[in-house]
């Protein structure tokens, strides 16, 4: 008897010596498996920090759509790190499944250390093999962010002119009179002529690689109904309506315009299609921001802010920032982060101290600007080179 509690005893003390590898579930399977220590693996749809500092990794679906959670808190990021580098990757999250706080319940994994998340290496490829660069041009999570509060910088340097199209290519289906000219916007095509000057070559090309992607994870020119099931949107209300902006292509695009809460803190989702309803682009808008910027005087003299409801700005001292993100890889979409700023809107009121205080009023200097929208927008390189043809170069 005490011969095979010894052996016992020395069994389980050469499992805990050499490790046991947890068991490991698709995001989908994970709330079948709470209280486990265990690996989840799934597509990351969106990553985003609230305002308390906590940072969400979602898989399965943008948020609240998704099916299972990473969770870093504010104190564990810097041992974490950057995890956005994952966002339209497929990963790996290790460690104890627990459920959200919230009302939702959904599955989560608490993650304190950088070895907790990873690229989730395919079962063909070697062990050995180092995961790939992951590029972070996207804004997909749960809960609202600040946009940065500090300007956007100058333009990128260009790139090259042309993505290779591979020997599986599609057609972007346009208008007979998509190129033809028109009158007025003149403003609005000068500021489209210079947003992707550098980034594209005027073109009257239909024809693309089928390898592009119009959205991390999402290829170019699919169809509208298939991204809405990929992005989780079913469930959300559309408004679809013609877009008339000038400098886009004539009377060929559509928008499909979502609301609801979307990867970065946005509050609007557009999927603009073609004459064929294939996504050619995606907008992200933010048209409550809390966030503020440095007031800077506006040397850009942009008139547009939005190229796809066509908003412009309503007087003429609101700035305009346009940063453009060339394609990352050539697969990628061109990136367009967008503010709409008024540099004249007040800060936080102080508080009067007395009544025989000076009669000035109590609103201290506006050093600060206030963001009134901002967005983000993807736009693959064959789509810019059609409008630069609108444009007239």
């Amino acid at each position: 008897m005490n011969f095979k509690l010894i052996t016992l005893v020395f069994a389980l003390g050469a499992m805990a010596a050499f490790g046991q590898q947890p068991a490991v579930y698709s995001d989908t399977e994970a709330a079948n498996h709470v209280d486990e220590e265990a690996t989840v693996t799934g597509k990351v749809f969106g990553v985003s920090t609230s305002k308390t500092g906590t940072t969400y990794v979602n898989l399965g679906g943008i948020f609240p759509q998704h099916t299972f959670a990473g969770v870093i808190f504010a104190s564990k990021q810097a041992d974490v790190g950057d995890v956005k580098q994952y966002e339209g990757k497929d990963v790996s999250l290790t460690g104890r499944i627990t459920l959200s706080r919230d009302a939702s319940k959904k599955p989560q994994i608490l993650i304190s250390k950088a070895d907790q998340i990873k690229l989730a290496v395919p079962a063909s490829a070697p062990a050995s093999m180092p995961p790939a660069p992951v590029a972070a041009t996207s804004a997909p999570a749960t809960a609202p962010t600040s946009a940065p509060a500090t300007p956007m910088p100058a333009l990128t340097p260009p790139v090259p002119k042309e993505v290779p199209i591979s020997a599986s290519t599609v057609q972007i289906q346009l208008a007979s009179s998509w190129s033809s000219p028109r009158s007025g916007g003149d403003m609005t095509r000068k500021d489209l002529a210079r947003i992707f000057g550098t980034i594209g070559t005027p073109s009257d090309t239909t024809t693309a690689s089928a390898a592009l992607e119009v959205y991390p994870g999402i290829p170019f020119l699919t169809q509208v109904e298939t991204v809405k099931k990929l992005l989780k949107l079913e469930t959300l209300q559309c408004a679809k309506s013609r877009i008339t902006t000038a400098g886009l292509p004539f009377d060929s695009l559509t928008d499909h315009d979502f609301s609801g809460v979307f990867p970065g803190g946005y509050d609007q989702l557009h999927l603009i299609t073609d004459k064929n309803d294939q996504v050619v682009s995606i907008l992200l808008v933010d048209s409550s921001s809390r966030a503020r910027v440095t007031n800077e005087v506006d040397g850009t003299g942009y008139h547009t802010y939005n190229f796809i409801t066509g908003g412009s700005k309503a007087v003429s001292y609101y700035a305009i920032r346009h940063q453009v993100t060339p394609p990352s890889t050539p697969t990628a979409a061109v990136v367009v982060d967008t503010l709409l700023v008024d540099p004249t809107d007040p800060e936080t009121p102080k508080p009067k101290t007395s009544k025989k205080s000076s009669s000035k009023s109590s609103y201290s200097k506006p050093k600060t600007g206030k963001i009134l929208e901002r967005s983000r927008w993807f736009v693959p390189l064959p789509i810019v080179n059609l409008i630069l043809r609108s444009t007239g170069g």
